[in-house]
């Protein structure tokens, strides 16, 4: 089974070091992360500026890989992203997992950007 590889047009290296920036942001921020059997959770605080991060990371990445599942739900106590992802991303939301848990550099995540 092969992983679905990124195939968006509007990658670039040029945008790599905001998508980095945006994802440090997201980790400083998380509150909660869990594994679920197809991607994530992701729980943040209740804050405009991490919710607007949110929505944009996940609209970012749905629109460049429709491969990943993304819902973002946002209530009084918190905003939680659900990432989900086909059987063949389990390697990949298993190194997602490591970065948001600070057992892996973002350098982890080169081949995702």
């Amino acid at each position: 089974m092969t992983t679905p590889r990124r195939s968006c047009a509007r990658s670039s290296h040029d945008e790599t070091p905001d998508r980095l920036d945006l994802l440090a942001r997201l980790r400083t921020a998380l509150t909660v992360v869990e594994r679920t059997d197809h991607g994530l959770v992701l729980r943040f605080p209740a804050r405009d500026d991490v919710e607007a991060d949110v929505r944009r990371f996940a609209a970012d990445e749905q629109r460049c890989c429709r491969f990943w599942g993304f819902d973002v739900t946002a209530t009084d106590a918190d905003v939680t992203l659900r990432w989900d992802g086909p059987p063949a991303t389990a390697l990949l939301l298993d190194q997602l997992l490591g970065y948001f848990r600070g057992d892996q550099p973002v350098t982890a995540l080169t081949g995702l950007l």
